[in-house]
């Protein structure tokens, strides 16, 4: 072991350690010392995040010793044991059936395969990235939920549960995207499942419980489809089920049947249609969850797996149609965000088309998509944790749930409508990063297009369409939450309490300065992200005001403009007080009708069936067409 190797190696032992250590005192310290706890843990794993992302270089591996073989494969036989009690006890056969074919499956594969090899992780240029994102914005929602979890209506020891939980999942999180023999990965990959299951089902009630069930057997497929991509790994011959392995034989054709079931768990995860009801549902938990699944940690662990997977799922026909599958999914999700009132609603919808584009970019495969889905990435994971975040101060500061009646939200919360308002706009407009991810997926679909005309063109279409979708989605909102209809002629700054205000002014920190040094992000760290996983470099040069991604231009001078004004104007038009306008005069045949902002809302409930039955046909075409 160098001298390196051994800089490197005990900052990302303490990324497993730590967090599972906090997440064990936090269950037995008294609740004083619970918010020292979680603020320097919190603190410690963003800083040695931040140390390993800029100072490591090449790829990592580790062993363990043999030993721990066994404890791995124990502990997924006690994990899936414990899934079949669950079902039992919930009276659900559809968990008890994944539950038996997951024990079985499993059963089966340590009866028959060799004997481990000595390197179960490795941690490379993308592992650091995705550690980056996971420990910064996990660690700046477990300091929110110090605030949040106060708030809940339940025992102290179920609040503590709940701050644990969260540094297990972390922990469990940073294993994910650091294991390279696919046992391991599937033993981690089932542990944030259960976490999703606990998470969701906190609060108890009838429909937590139903949702979490949910969740949790759906996701189970995805650990079932593993499972099954061990078993054709060893079955043909590729030696150690390993993502090293898989990509060595990256050639053959046999591979494509592992790298589709591996694709399967991805999109599982990303809760990709017809999966997305998991995540759906996952809005009934506390906000600080719906934070951790939607922004920075599970669901991200579907655009992982196919950029580790890229070089060779590249020009494949597994691409191809997760790239249809994608497209449909993400107009149909826009759609679907366009006709929600409920806020978290929206925000979820949002996330699952999103996710959508970014697998879609990881599946093309070239350096400027795989630039593009890690921008995407990186960019809503900050801004939807700073939405979701500000969608717990509205539920438990000012009582509102729905978007339609956040019309006065200007006037009784102008930071807060601010915050929101800031982080709609970073997921729409120039110079944010989510910006320049859409920008360079469709100029990359472009020449998608030229290569497979049919399958390009149609994907150009349904991004367009969904982008257009969303932006529409989005200035609807905005135009709510900066109206001031009231009588109020003052404003007054809300008082949301230390761990709400803190957490809000370091993510948007973190969105300020990720959108200054862009350029040196791009440079410096993400490019040899890209190399590591396309091997080619990514041409990045700038001249004068414009920079060049490759062939894509993009002008600086109009960006920096634009993010000079934005935050004048956003705080001028908060300023302005509208007319009052009494909503009860407008008449309807002689019948008086009440205004309301939600009657701008689409409604998809008598058009479901016509939209599912143009869905699946649209989708075949798709399918159809990738595969010529």
């Amino acid at each position: 072991m160098t001298a390196k190797f051994r800089v490197m190696y005990s900052p990302i032992i303490l990324l497993f350690v730590v967090p599972v250590l906090i997440s064990l005192l936090l269950l037995i310290v008294p609740k004083s010392l619970a918010k020292p706890l979680v603020i320097t843990t919190a603190l410690l794993l963003s800083a040695v995040s931040v140390f390993l992302f800029i100072n490591a270089e090449g790829v990592y591996y580790f062993g363990v010793p043999a030993y721990v073989n066994d404890i791995v494969a124990a502990a997924d036989i006690i994990l899936l044991v414990f899934f079949g009690w669950i079902a039992v006890k919930r009276r659900s056969w559809i968990v008890g059936l994944m539950s038996l074919l997951q024990l079985g499956g499993l059963l089966y594969l340590l009866n028959s395969m060799p004997a481990h090899h000595s390197l179960q992780f490795m941690v490379d240029k993308l592992s650091l990235f995705m550690f980056l994102l996971i420990n910064i914005i996990s660690g700046i929602i477990a300091v929110y939920s110090l605030r949040y979890i106060d708030e809940e209506y339940c025992s102290s020891f179920r609040k503590k549960y709940f701050l644990s939980t969260i540094f297990w999942f972390i922990a469990v999180m940073n294993g994910v995207v650091s294991s390279d023999n696919l046992e391991y990965f599937f033993l981690f990959f089932e542990l944030t499942t259960l976490a999703s299951f606990l998470l969701i089902g906190f609060r108890k009630d009838e429909v937590s419980i139903k949702n979490s069930l949910t969740a949790l057997w759906m996701n189970q497929i995805g650990g079932l489809a593993i499972l099954a991509a061990i078993f054709f790994i060893h079955h043909n011959g590729y030696g150690e089920a390993t993502f090293s392995n898989l990509l060595a034989n990256a050639k053959a054709e046999t591979v494509l049947l592992p790298l589709s079931l591996l694709s399967i768990a991805a999109l599982i995860k990303g809760a990709q249609m017809p999966f997305s009801k998991w995540l759906l549902g996952a809005m009934v938990a506390p906000t600080p969850v719906s934070a951790l699944l939607h922004s920075s940690t599970m669901v991200k662990i579907a655009p992982f797996i196919i950029l580790r997977l890229s070089p060779a799922l590249k020009d494949t026909p597994v691409a191809n149609i997760i790239i249809a599958l994608t497209g449909f999914v993400f107009i149909a999700a826009a759609i679907g965000a366009l006709s929600q009132d409920n806020f978290k609603r929206i925000l979820a919808h949002s996330t699952i088309a999103l996710l959508a584009l970014m697998i879609m970019m990881a599946a093309v495969g070239t350096p400027v998509t795989i630039t593009a889905s890690l921008i995407l990435v990186l960019f809503h994971g900050i801004s939807k944790s700073m939405l979701f975040l500000n969608a717990g101060i509205l539920e438990k500061v000012f009582h509102l749930k729905q978007s339609s009646d956040m019309d006065k939200l200007g006037e009784s919360g102008p930071f807060t409508a601010l915050v929101i308002t800031i982080g709609f706009m970073s997921l729409l407009l120039p110079p944010f990063g989510a910006f320049i991810g859409k920008w360079m997926s469709i100029e990359s679909l472009g020449a998608l297009a030229t290569d497979k005309k049919i399958l390009g063109a149609l994907i150009m279409v349904a991004v367009a369409g969904g982008g257009a979708v969303l932006s529409l989605l989005y200035f609807k909102v905005m135009g709510l939450l900066i109206a001031r209809t009231g009588t109020h002629d003052k404003i007054r700054f809300e008082k949301t309490g230390p761990f709400y205000a803190v957490t809000t002014y370091l993510l948007l920190g973190l969105l300020l300065a990720t959108v200054i040094s862009l350029p040196l992000l791009l440079n410096q760290y993400f490019a040899p992200v890209v190399a590591s996983l396309s091997g080619r470099q990514l041409a990045i040069t700038t001249e004068g005001w414009n920079m060049f991604l490759g062939t894509i231009k993009l002008p600086l001078a109009p960006m920096l403009i634009a993010f000079l004004l934005l935050p004048v104007s956003i705080i001028a038009a908060m300023f302005v007080r509208f007319k009052n306008v009494d909503r009860a005069k407008e008449y309807m045949c002689g019948e008086k009708v009440n205004y309301s902002f939600s009657s701008f809302y689409f409604s998809t409930d008598r058009a479901t069936p016509y939209f599912a039955i143009a869905g699946i046909l649209f989708f075949l075409a798709l399918i159809i067409v990738a595969l010529i």
